[in-house]
């Protein structure tokens, strides 16, 4: 008996922590201001955000549940963040919003499964699938095109000698730091850093410049 009340006591602690983690965005994002793109944010200046504030108008058509969701909050993410420091204008910083519910999602469903809590499962694989096309409409820098970049810089700082370490080795760090500074020629490219760190390494560590 002291089992079955304890278990009833619990139950309403798992439903609201999970219901507080699977469903936080639900009960954040559906307010008035959230269906409006800020007007105080910059305008759309890359096809990600231009798709974000085409399909909301769309999804609000068709009241589509999981995508309103996902765009509500994306978009509230962007509007919160235009008054700060690092306002998100460019597709790599939506990617990364993007990536994060993405992150959010699997966890809460998860959490929904240990929990044995299936009515969250099929509105979170709808989300999750939302994203996952959201992210697939980015097309990312060619490896091939960013290498030419990467070379032509490398080269540029070997010949004025900056960035070099011990016996005119050049380190990958300087390197990437002027690829990606403000106004740099890879600053908010749509690109894997992963990736860009290994080009830079092979570049850093390659004769093109001493040939």
């Amino acid at each position: 008996m002291s089992s079955v009340s304890a278990s009833r006591l619990l139950l309403p602690s798992i439903e609201r922590s999970l219901c507080s983690r699977c469903m936080y965005r639900h009960t954040t994002t559906t307010t008035t201001s959230s269906l409006r793109w800020n007007s105080s944010a910059a305008a759309p200046s890359s096809p990600l955000l231009a798709k974000l504030k085409q399909d909301l108008k769309a999804a609000m058509r068709a009241k589509d549940q999981a995508r309103l969701t996902v765009i509500r909050g994306t978009i509230s993410e962007i509007n919160q963040a235009a008054s700060s420091s690092t306002p998100i204008t460019t597709d790599m910083q939506i990617l990364a919003l993007l990536r994060k519910r993405r992150s959010s999602s699997e966890t809460a469903k998860q959490e929904a499964i240990d929990a044995k809590r299936p009515e969250f499962l099929e509105k979170l694989d709808l989300e999750i699938a939302v994203v996952d096309e959201l992210m697939g409409t980015v097309s990312m820098m060619d490896v091939a095109e960013m290498r030419s970049i990467v070379r032509a810089t490398v080269e540029s700082i070997r010949g004025g000698q900056q960035g070099g370490g011990e016996g005119g080795e050049l380190k990958p760090g300087p390197v990437m730091k002027e690829l990606l500074r403000p106004g740099g020629p890879l600053q908010g490219k749509p690109l894997d850093n992963k990736v860009l760190a290994e080009v830079v390494r092979e570049e850093c560590f390659s004769n093109h410049g001493n040939k």
